[in-house]
């Protein structure tokens, strides 16, 4: 069974995304519509396939194309010469090798821009990227792997040295760090990391967040993922505001940034002593139910010092006797304790 139809409405609005397909599973289109007291919008995909490669031509709901595939329906997409690509909104060709993305070229003809995208690999591993920009940027990164396990990216602008990731793994190959270099002047040096913990069934509960700060690596943000059978509780802490101040190679590349970007005022603000009074002062605490199929069930935002309840919703989730999802309907929990329904989603499927 495949996903063809799926329906959301809240009371604002109301969005349709349909999903067409060929005998051999592939999708030949992909029609969105959207409706609101605005009036209405639509979107509508056509997949073209030539072997591995296929073309994606996307048209709006004020062309001639999209109104001849509404009035002719889906079993239009099997026929030739029924749309006409001069009114497209935007192309995308991909191409594929040996079932590898090697190039993904975008042009939106609606704003007159292009970015592309080009890949390589060896042994089936990505060793490669090149992104082009819309500007005419070249964006490459290049891979690194032991024993198929990728550990380091090494990434360039036009051609310049822009950062390096490095990953840390332990014994049983589990990601214990994640660190980040950057360049200043002719010196590589260490801009920010993370650091992972986990839990007896090697799962995530711990991130810590590092950057640097007058020339110091200093934890800025740590956020906590904790799972006890149906039950996902999320909390993090952050020092506020100091995210875009750390990664700097000392306070005089910071400050010169500062001034550049207009900042002056701030430079007496984030100053050598900083990081000695900061404190982790913005917190939340999110708990997450969900059902046997993995599906949301109850969501409720906590506060993370009192434990007192400041948000919640509820989530009715039913299925069909093939176990597929076939509604979801989403009740916000009021300040009185009574569920009102807050928007509603439907799924159909197709053999």
């Amino acid at each position: 069974m495949r996903l063809s139809k799926e329906v959301y409405r809240d009371e604002h609005s109301s969005n349709t995304k349909e999903t067409f397909y060929n005998d051999k599973g592939k999708i030949t289109g992909i029609l969105e519509i959207g409706k609101s007291a605005s009036g209405e919008n639509g979107l509508l995909n056509i997949y073209e396939y030539s072997g591995e490669n296929h073309r994606v031509v996307t048209y709006s709901n004020e062309t001639k194309s999209y109104a001849a595939f509404i009035a002719q329906g889906h079993t239009i997409l099997g026929k030739n010469n029924w749309h006409s690509v001069d009114e497209a909104f935007s192309i995308r060709e991909c191409k594929f090798e040996n079932g590898l993305l090697v190039a993904d070229h975008h042009h939106n003809i609606h704003y007159g821009t292009k970015n592309s995208l080009t890949c390589s690999y060896q042994n089936g591993l990505k060793v490669s990227e090149t992104r082009t920009t819309e500007e005419g940027t070249v964006l490459r990164t290049d891979f690194t792997y032991k024993s198929g396990i990728l550990q380091a990216k090494h990434s360039f602008t036009n051609n310049q040295f822009t950062e390096q990731i490095i990953y840390v793994y332990g014994n049983n190959q589990l990601l214990l760090e994640e660190q980040r270099f950057c360049k200043h002047n002719e010196a590589q040096y260490l801009s920010s990391e993370k650091k992972f913990f986990y839990n007896a069934k090697k799962q995530v509960e711990k991130t810590e967040y590092y950057g640097r700060y007058d020339s110091k690596m200093q934890l800025y943000k740590i956020e906590e993922e904790i799972l006890k059978e149906n039950v996902l509780t999320k909390k993090s802490a952050v020092i506020s505001n100091v995210e875009m101040m750390i990664g700097y190679y000392d306070m005089a590349a910071l400050h010169a940034m500062m001034k550049k970007e207009n900042m002056e005022w701030a430079i007496s603000i984030f100053d050598k002593n900083y990081f000695k009074t900061a404190e982790f002062d913005a917190k939340t605490c999110t708990i997450e139910k969900y059902d046997s199929h993995g599906n949301m069930i109850e969501v409720k935002y906590v506060h993370p010092d009192t434990g007192e309840t400041y948000g919640s919703a509820v989530f009715r989730n039913e299925y069909d006797d093939k176990a597929l999802l076939e509604f979801i309907i989403c009740y916000r929990i009021t300040d009185e304790g009574k569920m009102e329904e807050s928007d509603i989603r439907k799924f159909y499927y197709r053999d």
